[in-house]
């Protein structure tokens, strides 16, 4: 099968559910798993040379993010996932999480931007974190600002946005990984002190560039599409489950 972005990942460092997660992802975003079409986990796990357990649980995960469904009985079957779906919801997201930032600006108080700037720090310096551990910290930091806004619907709004892109994370969109951390920590700045129009522009701006690298990274995926075949006919040896 051919291999599509994943060729860094390395069993030893991470769990069979995350390459399964990431194969499987890339094979949706590129189509090779077309929408509506069944997904059997024995095929796809042949497909991926692993064990039938984390393609399940990886099915699981996405499952939970909307990009399958489960039809009656227990059969998944691939969602329509379009580039402009994500391209809305970022968009709506930094009206949203413009307007929180500048409502949050002055009212988050220094132990808490402290601490915020600790984990955006703690996170820039670790050689390779995971796709949890950087949502971890992304949500801590977009999160703190949205309740900070004293608006409960905006934060249920934005919370409920975020979670629809969070298939792309840093090891996705490696490049975001540290001006994105500096581009919170600015932000982070300009809201303990009180700049409410900065802080503003500051998260419209951040955004703007997330929305961009998720669309490189979707046109590089769909140009590396993997051959349909992999599916259809895959190969017999499997990765011994952990």
């Amino acid at each position: 099968m051919a291999r599509i972005n994943v060729a860094a990942l390395n069993a030893t460092d991470r769990s069979l559910r995350e390459i399964a997660y990431e194969r499987l992802l890339d094979m949706l975003l590129s189509g090779a798993l077309r929408a509506g079409s069944p997904l059997q986990e024995r095929r796809l796990a042949d497909a991926l040379n692993i064990s039938r357990t984390p393609v399940r649980e990886a099915l699981r995960q996405l499952e939970n993010e909307g990009l399958v469904m489960r039809q009656m009985g227990r059969l998944m079957t691939v969602q329509q996932i379009a580039v402009t779906d994500y391209i809305e919801i970022l968009n709506v997201r930094k009206l949203l999480e413009s307007e929180a930032a500048g409502l949050a600006a002055g009212r988050i108080d220094k132990p808490t931007a402290e601490r915020l700037r600790k984990a955006v720090w703690e996170l820039m310096e670790e050689e390779d974190p995971s796709p949890a551990r950087h949502w971890e910290v992304d949500d801590l930091v977009h999160f703190t600002i949205a309740a900070a806004g004293g608006n409960k619907l905006l934060t249920t709004l934005i919370q409920d946005l975020r979670r629809r892109t969070h298939i792309f994370n840093t090891r996705r969109i490696p490049g975001r990984r540290r001006p994105g951390a500096l581009e919170h920590l600015a932000l982070i700045d300009a809201i303990a002190a009180g700049e409410a129009d900065k802080a503003s522009a500051l998260m419209a701006e951040h955004l703007e560039h997330v929305k961009s690298s998720i669309i490189q990274q979707v046109m590089a995926v769909a140009h590396h599409r993997p051959e349909e075949s992999a599916v259809e006919n895959p190969p017999p040896r499997k990765v011994a489950e952990r």
